[in-house]
């Protein structure tokens, strides 16, 4: 029997994927990435296994992913896909301006439970390479595989958002995969280059030239991300940043000065009219300078507090904590929530 070559347009059949969608550009993408140069790719059912109890996935989402784990033989077509988006993972470990690339969001139970597992079987098959990357560069392996655990919390956030399994942003599971992120205590970091496509709303060129190295386009630079789980508290927040201080001087070392940078709704200084002055939040404010200008962030706050969608009717949202209360109150005041970029020195090694 002659074998059927996939190519992108078999594959969008088999998966039912709509030209022009999303999804269509992933596949074209995925097509066009030279499969000579790509090495096999090992990914059995007891390897799976051992790897995600390892990143600490639940036993119920576990189940599912090993269900739907792919081969060559049994399921050619998510084998085509996986071969080709573990490749384009692993030709840019340790790029933090590599651009990411189109990748479809199978979030939520419109889809099946194959096209919802398909990034977790990338990810399982990427692991061993990005693991290897940081004990290259001699990062301590509790801390690159806490940073490769970020996989099993947006796992987390699938479930208790959709009660199924799979992925919750994907495209940001990307760069973990990719050796980018970083998780140090509380907080997590990413390197990247100011004018580049990770680059936070900034000065203008002239501002930025005016105060000098480490605000210019081209200068490297650091992001600040503050995934879900404990409360933001000062001493918690305070020993993120001095591990990260003395981490990135250790491993990623630069000639000058590198300011680290946050991009989020919760640098919304209108967050201090609702919260008391010792919140935990106001206190977080606080440690940055905050840049000019906002973008809109109403469906950013709809979305970390209540983990729902930007059209959600507001009166079915939860009223429990003042923060719940503070977000559904201004948005039915008619006012707009906004996302700030702020921008702080990390401590010192040592301090």
């Amino acid at each position: 029997m002659t074998e059927v070559v996939l190519d992108a347009g078999r594959v969008a059949a088999a998966l039912e994927v709509a030209e022009g969608t999303g999804p269509w550009y992933w596949l074209r993408e995925l097509e066009a990435i030279d499969t000579d140069a790509i090495g096999p790719v090992e990914l059995d059912r007891e390897t799976a296994a051992e790897r995600l109890e390892l990143l600490g996935v639940p036993e119920e989402d576990a189940a599912e992913v090993l269900a739907t784990l792919p081969s060559r033989e049994r399921a050619p077509v998510w084998w085509w896909c996986l071969e080709r988006d573990v490749h384009r993972l692993l030709c840019h470990i340790g790029e933090p301006d590599a651009p990411r690339g189109c990748w479809p969001s199978f979030e939520g139970n419109r889809y099946d439970a194959a096209h919802r597992c398909h990034f977790l079987h990338v990810a399982l098959a990427v692991m061993p390479s990005t693991l290897a990357y940081f004990s290259g560069l001699g990062v301590p392996g509790e801390i690159a595989l806490a940073s490769m655990r970020d996989l099993a919390r947006h796992v987390g956030i699938h479930r208790r958002v959709h009660h199924s399994t799979g992925v919750e942003a994907a495209w940001w599971m990307t760069l973990c995969l990719r050796g980018e992120i970083v998780d140090l205590g509380r907080l997590q970091y990413n390197r990247f280059t100011l004018g580049s496509c990770e680059s936070p709303l900034w000065y203008r060129d002239e501002e930025a030239g005016e105060r000098g190295p480490g605000f210019r386009p081209g200068d490297p630079c650091l992001g600040v991300h503050i995934p879900e789980g404990s409360p933001l508290t000062p001493d918690t927040v305070q020993a993120s940043l001095e591990m990260a201080g003395d981490f990135f001087s250790r491993f990623f070392t630069v000639d000058q000065r590198r300011v680290a940078t946050c991009m989020s709704w919760l640098l919304d200084e209108q967050l201090a009219e609702y919260l008391p002055e010792e919140s935990n939040i106001v206190a977080f404010q606080r440690r940055f300078e905050i840049v000019p200008g906002f973008y809109e962030g109403d469906d950013q706050v709809l979305n970390f507090v209540f983990r729902a969608p930007a059209d959600v009717d507001l009166s079915i949202l939860p009223q429990r904590s003042l923060l719940e209360r503070a977000a559904v109150a201004h948005i039915r005041a008619g006012r707009q929530w906004r996302m700030r970029t702020g921008w702080l020195d990390l401590p010192p090694p040592g301090a």
